[in-house]
């Protein structure tokens, strides 16, 4: 539908949401639109009720209550446009709550386990030099995976020992320790010139000399964690969290960590300091000389 294009380019352009939260929206929106349309209502005759219907629908199909939340964070925001926008008369789901996420605590690997997974024995071909360089920018910074991708070749400044991540809400300059940048600087000079197209701006290229999807980074990821042997469920935010609490365990400032990652979670820095916390108490119990 028209509106939703427009909605979209709202969030886009005005709004300017990151990419991966504009697909998330744009999802879930069209899925939505979709259960409108499998019940025959109009956008301008959605009532309250209508919406609750929606997630009950959702919750029946098993559907997370993490994901529940974010679609109904989605539908908020773009009944928030309709109304705005003069395009309905009133906001359905302006009193609709978000159901609670139950918090988790944050899983992380062991610097052993990290170990394992940076170990590359050889580096004789360009993607073994790429994939290398993935995992110590990943570890060696605590970027995301979604900026990572979206970083161009000009985000890199070697002179000054940073990164430049320009991801809209978390720009940050991100300074890069000696080890990061040896890795870093290899596969900009050695590998990338013979893996990337020409006219390709992007810092990480996959096996076509194209940019690298989040989705196949991710596969890269899983797949050197299986060669490590590592058991645990890989997903996306590990090698993020492993990155600040290992800084936090040899005393770094959460403060600055928090800087580093461009995070204003609140929720994350506290299971941080959770995690810690634990740590130190294990520590107490294990090697108190009074035991």
């Amino acid at each position: 539908m028209e509106v939703v294009k427009e909605y979209i380019n709202y969030i886009k352009d005005k709004k300017r949401l990151s990419n991966n939260t504009v697909l998330s929206y744009y999802t879930d929106i069209k899925k939505y639109m979709d259960y409108l349309k499998s019940i025959n209502l109009e956008l301008s005759d959605v009532v309250e009720n209508d919406i609750i219907g929606y997630i009950i629908n959702l919750e029946k199909n098993s559907v997370s209550v993490a994901t529940v939340s974010r679609m109904i964070s989605s539908i908020k925001s773009f009944h928030d446009y309709l109304f705005l926008s003069n395009i309905t008369n009133n906001n359905p789901a302006k009193t609709i709550k978000k159901p609670k996420v139950e918090k988790h605590e944050v899983d992380i690997l062991t610097e052993q386990e990290i170990e394992s997974l940076l170990n590359f024995p050889k580096l004789d071909t360009p993607k073994l030099i790429r994939d290398k360089a993935i995992f110590e920018v990943l570890y060696g910074t605590g970027i995301k995976v979604s900026e990572l991708v979206d970083m161009d070749i000009e985000d890199v400044d070697l002179e000054l020992d940073c990164i430049y991540c320009n991801i809209s809400k978390s720009k940050r300059v991100i300074p890069l320790s000696d080890i990061t940048k040896v890795y870093l600087e290899k596969y900009i000079k050695e590998a990338r010139p013979k893996i990337a197209e020409d006219t390709e701006n992007a810092l990480l290229v996959n096996s076509l000399g194209q940019r690298f999807t989040r989705q196949g980074l991710w596969k890269l990821i899983k797949k050197y964690a299986s060669i490590a042997n590592i058991n645990k469920n890989i997903n996306p935010s590990m090698l993020r969290h492993s990155f600040a609490i290992h800084l936090l365990n040899e005393g770094a400032n959460i403060a600055v960590v928090s800087k580093i990652l461009g995070n204003a979670n609140l929720s994350s820095l506290q299971a941080y300091l959770n995690h810690i916390n634990k740590n130190m108490r294990r520590e107490i119990k294990e090697k108190h000389p009074r035991k």
